[in-house]
């Protein structure tokens, strides 16, 4: 059997090669549109940061996208399916490489934002200090406190979303496929879009638990009390919850019903 690292290794290898070019390519769209600010003449010191933020939306979703995509063909790729590898493993090595790919294309963006942000650090230092002395205040004592934890939460928040969306990517192809194996054509159409609008339910009733939880932070952010805190946290741990139910079921779906096609 092949060990967790070094299927790890080999799934992780092409999607970070993925997220190479697109960090180039954000790289040259982000030098050229300062070229271009340069010749219009409208350069100013805080532009570079700005044009980078921008662009990080477009990296995020590209990124997404395409991790993806890859990950979806592994499960139905002769290549990797024949790696003496159980499902299980095979489905939770897929899984950690695309969220080690994702979190490469994050850290670049942070460098790209650092190096972005040099000619706009002296001002983004004054402000620094002015939003110091501002939370230092004893009607603010708690801000800090609040903004660690919520920021914590907020991030893992992020990843238990994004798995969640992988989880429910890679049951919706998984189904789909079980499906093609004994339904006619039209039959297959029939339940795929039945299937989707359950995903388009399942997605928005979860959506509206998260985005109470995270209207309850904001309100009361400067009085929070333990429970208040803790609701971001008990939706992430929701989020992780459902992951595990979709993530069950893509496993079993790979055992017994899914077969390759390249």
């Amino acid at each position: 059997m092949t060990s967790f690292y070094d299927l790890l290794k080999s799934l992780t290898r092409p999607k970070l090669r993925i997220m190479n070019r697109i960090v180039l390519i954000d790289v040259i769209a982000i030098v050229l549109t300062l070229i271009y600010q340069v010749y219009r003449g409208d350069l100013e010191t805080d532009t570079p940061l700005a044009i980078t933020l921008s662009y990080s939306v477009f990296v995020a979703i590209v990124a997404f996208v395409l991790m993806s995509r890859n990950s979806e063909h592994i499960f139905v790729s002769d290549a990797y399916r024949l790696i003496p590898a159980s499902d299980t493993k095979l489905y939770s090595v897929n899984l950690l490489s695309s969220f080690i790919g994702m979190v490469y294309a994050g850290i670049t963006q942070v460098v790209l934002w650092v190096i972005a942000a040099i000619p706009f650090w002296g001002d983004f230092g004054a402000q620094f200090k002015k939003m110091f002395h501002y939370t230092m205040n004893s009607d603010k004592q708690n801000f800090v406190r609040n903004m660690i934890l919520v920021t914590i939460g907020a991030i893992l928040l992020a990843i238990a979303m994004t798995l969640l969306l992988w989880a429910s990517i890679t049951l919706i192809h998984l189904t789909g496929d079980a499906l093609t194996a004994f339904l006619p054509d039209s039959r297959q159409k029939f339940f795929r879009f039945v299937l989707y609008v359950v995903v388009i339910v399942a997605f928005l009733y979860v959506f509206s638990i998260i985005e109470n939880r995270v209207d309850g932070v904001m309100n009361h952010f400067f009085n929070m009390n333990g429970d208040t805190i803790a609701s971001i946290y008990y939706a992430t741990i929701y989020l992780l919850g459902f992951t595990a139910l979709e993530s069950v079921g893509s496993v079993y779906l790979l055992k017994h019903w899914v077969e390759t096609d390249s």
